[in-house]
């Protein structure tokens, strides 16, 4: 057992050896470059370069990276990596690509800043407030542009209340049912875009106003609109009894009969009415007529007829 551990230790110093002394490089996962030898500054800068004019950005930032973690008190690698962060800054396309590279240089600086020599501190204190001046700049347009975006909102909820009061005014002077259901609809759609936050004072109680209006005036609206619906539902329920009554009196003895197509024509009139719909009036006629023929019929055609009333789906009007 001793003899094996002994021959393993011997490999692993050979692979050790070949790996440091021969095989050695700067790795940085896929981004390996090899040495024959521990690189130095120039080593870094010249392949940092090479990856520059090859436009290999991110391996180009991994190596300057490295070299200054590598070296902190040479002062033109941190020269070249916070002159490459303020390049950056200049081409960056949107807020969070600005904070995104600040935050890195921000960093480099404070990491830099505790190991620099004396030649690089005088770098890093004018670098520091250079990238300190920048983020200043960039929170104050910040602010700007968010307090645009807000007065923005501000002017939209204005004009959103606006709107939501006009659409009111036309369901009040509106009796299409068809209009105030989409007049409704769309004031629900336009609601969603007020920003609650942003409501002032003012306009909060002129919302507020409104959805209390809204909600009295759709209550409202919706009594009258079942009211007409039901009365013409009930209207519509006296022809089809009367319809009934008539074809069934022109041929009472036939119909009267357990043979007879009574089911049928009771379906197609009245089974399918609803009588939660009908108002006192229609009620009684229905009762009337449905009592008048089922007192004619013969008793197995009293049970289908039953049958056929009681299967049958009823009508559904949407209210």
């Amino acid at each position: 057992m001793l003899v094996i551990s002994i021959i393993a230790l011997i490999f692993l110093g050979y692979l050790c050896y070949r790996l440091i002394k021969r095989e050695g490089g700067i790795f940085l996962g896929p981004y390996e470059f090899k040495f024959t030898r521990e690189p130095g500054p120039e080593e870094y800068m010249k392949r940092y370069k090479e990856l520059q004019k090859k436009n290999q950005e991110f391996e180009s930032r991994l190596v300057l990276s490295a070299a200054a973690n590598r070296f902190p008190q040479n002062a033109d690698i941190f020269k070249t990596l916070m002159e490459k962060i303020f390049a950056d800054l200049k081409v960056a396309k949107s807020e969070k690509d600005i904070e995104d590279i600040m935050v890195r240089g921000e960093r480099a600086l404070e990491e830099l800043g505790r190991n620099a020599g004396s030649d690089s501190m005088v770098l890093v204190e004018q670098y520091s407030k250079k990238l300190l001046e920048i983020r200043e700049e960039f929170e104050q347009l910040k602010a700007r542009r968010e307090d645009e975006i807000k007065q923005q909102q501000i002017e939209k909820n204005r004009e959103v209340l606006l709107e939501l009061e006009s659409i009111l005014e036309g369901i009040k002077a509106s009796d299409d049912e068809m209009g105030i259901r989409k007049a409704i609809n769309h004031a629900a759609s336009i609601e969603s875009l007020i920003d609650l936050s942003l409501l002032e004072e003012t306009l909060g109680e002129r919302y507020q106003e409104l959805k209390t209006a809204f909600y009295r005036v759709a209550e409202e609206k919706v009594e009258v609109l079942r009211s007409a619906r039901y009365g013409r539902y009930n209207r519509k329920a006296i022809e089809r009894l009367k319809n009934l009554l008539d074809r069934f009196s022109e041929n009472e003895k036939e119909y009267s009969r357990a043979s007879s197509n009574l089911p049928i024509l009771i379906k197609e009139h009245i089974a399918s009415l609803n009588t939660a719909y009908f108002d006192g009036p229609t009620m009684q006629y229905f009762n009337y007529v449905y009592g008048y023929i089922f007192s004619l019929i013969d008793d197995d055609l009293k049970f289908e007829v039953t049958r056929i009333m009681t299967e049958t789906p009823k009508d559904s009007l949407e209210l």
